[in-house]
């Protein structure tokens, strides 16, 4: 799998990042429970879990126990720090390590429901990654177990011209805030012989006042997946994918934060909430729904 582009650590310090934002992080698991439609079960996984923001809210809603899982080592000693000092491990397992072996880190049989947060669908970008990807997550989801996940897909792909957004931010330096500009800048290409494209982000951080740049030039990428492809690659991985709807018509929080600030991209408008269900299996082994 792929390492999180927040093994950078000056990005994790950018104040409008999601990383640390307790509000968001709670809107997008009030969101998710919406979709889910099921109470809260005992266990529940988030793979690709980064900084931990989504656990505070999960264990309030009456998780009895996480299990997070992450590539990025960066993100987890932050989200441990920051965003859950002081859960219990008897609530929280957290593991570095790759969610294509959910074997290693998750109770037998799977679990009843997963939560991918973050648009971390599209991280992978390889093809062959990406459906083992989705195999990984429907191994880790026991008979009837749902998969909760945004993403953004084909509503947000720039086409073949550069899209550039800026917007000031403030940087939270060692030695105090700075006011900066950060530049983001999308670049689709597509995936020959798929329907499927790369989305290429580069973001600079200058600062606002001499336009010396704080943050390097960094890039990362996210596969983009149309909507009809995406439900027959669940298909493929025997789960039942559903679009339940953009996160801005399930999440008054969402709505009020576009309106006062505008689409930055993946907090807004093009982003929805899929529910992916696992078949379930008769005596026979043949799957039924």
């Amino acid at each position: 799998m792929v390492r999180g582009h927040y093994d950078s650590e000056p990005l994790m310090r950018l104040e409008g990042e999601i990383h640390f934002d307790a509000a968001l992080s709670r809107a997008e698991v009030e969101a998710a429970a919406l979709v889910y439609g099921r109470p809260m079960p005992p266990v529940a996984y988030l793979p690709c879990c980064g900084t931990l923001r989504h656990v505070p809210a999960l264990l309030e809603r009456g998780v009895e126990q996480l299990v997070a899982v992450d590539l990025s080592l960066a993100s987890l000693r932050a989200g441990l720090m920051r965003n859950a000092p002081d859960v219990p491990a008897s609530r929280l397992s957290v593991y570095h390590a790759d969610v294509r072996h959910p074997d290693a880190f998750l109770p037998g049989g799977g679990v009843p429901f997963v939560f991918l947060g973050g648009n971390s669908l599209g991280d992978v970008t390889s093809v062959e990654g990406h459906a083992e990807f989705i195999r990984s997550l429907a191994a880790a989801l026991t008979p009837g177990g749902v998969l909760v996940f945004d993403y953004v897909g084909d509503r947000y792909a720039p086409g073949t011209q550069d899209a550039v957004t800026e917007w000031p931010e403030t940087y939270l330096s060692d030695t105090g805030d700075i006011a900066v500009i950060d530049t983001r800048t999308r670049r689709s290409s597509p995936v020959p012989g798929t329907a499927m494209s790369i989305l290429r982000f580069t973001s600079k951080i200058r600062h606002a006042r001499t336009g010396e740049l704080i943050v390097e030039a960094h890039g990362y990428d996210k596969l983009v997946v149309p909507d009809a492809l995406l439900a027959e690659q669940f298909a493929d991985a025997g789960l039942e994918l559903t679009n339940a709807g953009r996160m801005a018509d399930l999440s008054p929080y969402h709505r009020e934060r576009i309106r006062r600030t505008g689409d930055l991209g993946m907090l807004g408008e093009p982003d929805c909430l899929y529910r992916a269900v696992k078949e379930m299996t008769d005596h026979c082994g043949e799957g039924s729904r």
